[in-house]
């Protein structure tokens, strides 16, 4: 069964809850995320992180649930979620953030191209938002969304990137920080989804999570904070025996999000 929350949420979903304008072309998103604000007396937000790791289906949570114990412990709320066909990287952020389907947004296969549709980081710029992409270089997220009005950093690869992620946030300079892992697409690439090194890569990557949550706790005291771990895309073992995805299969369009919300100190 494929998950009804489809990817358009996010864009819309993330600007109610910032307060902001939400992209021109995005559909509809849905309440859960400014309900767990309400809950957590917390609607007035003025940090956000957003972590994006790569591939992360939702199968694999269901099946190693115990080593997403670091997801849990920081966040309240976890939606499931259908992402967009073809489940490929640039696809998938490119509907994440501007809130509207690949035909409107124009990527419609795999190609690493600036979108200039209306998207998240629009609104949040016009909105005098300061706003920073970490990401790993020659990545989707690296250029997709290029030519805006916000800061990039643009790292080698995982490891500097959340490095440079936690030096931001301690620097607390900015209102949205957006952090962009690929080694669990990767390893699951050059392997296979459930192969020693590709969990391995999937467990570095929730750890990276975990410390950017604990970066924000210590260092966004003063703030309320929004954290997301909002993945692109799932993944499967294709016929070669190696990790694929792309194809209208629930291992590859199904994947889990997540929200936690910490209330600056009182």
């Amino acid at each position: 069964m494929k998950n009804s929350i489809l990817m358009t949420y996010f864009a819309p979903t993330i600007a109610e809850c910032l307060k902001v304008e939400k992209p021109h072309e995005a559909k509809e998103g849905v309440g859960a995320v400014k309900n767990l604000l309400e809950k957590n007396d917390c609607l007035d937000i003025d940090r956000t992180l957003i972590y994006n790791p790569d591939a992360i289906g939702m199968w694999l949570f269901q099946k190693y649930t115990s080593e997403f114990s670091k997801v849990l412990e920081n966040t309240q709320l976890a939606l499931p979620v259908q992402t967009v066909l073809p489940s490929v990287t640039p696809v998938c952020f490119g509907t994440m953030y501007t809130g509207a389907m690949p035909s409107t947004h124009g990527i419609m296969r795999y190609e690493k191209r600036i979108i200039e549709t209306d998207s998240l980081f629009d609104r949040l710029a016009e909105a005098g938002k300061k706003v920073a992409i970490v990401a790993v270089e020659n990545s989707s997220m690296a250029i997709i969304f290029g030519e805006r009005k916000i800061d990039y950093y643009i790292l080698p690869y995982d490891e500097e990137v959340n490095q440079k992620a936690k030096e931001l946030i301690k620097e607390d300079n900015y209102d949205v920080i957006v952090v962009y892992n690929q080694e669990y697409d990767d390893k699951m690439h050059a392997t296979y989804p459930e192969s020693e090194v590709a969990l391995q890569a999937m467990k570095n990557q929730i750890n990276a999570f975990s410390e950017l949550a604990d970066a924000v706790r210590e260092n966004w005291t003063n703030h309320n904070s929004l954290i997301c771990c909002v993945t692109d895309h799932g993944i499967h073992t294709g016929d070669n025996g190696k990790g694929t995805h792309g194809y209208d299969v629930e291992e590859d369009l199904n994947v889990m999000h997540f929200f936690g919300v910490l209330p600056k100190n009182k």
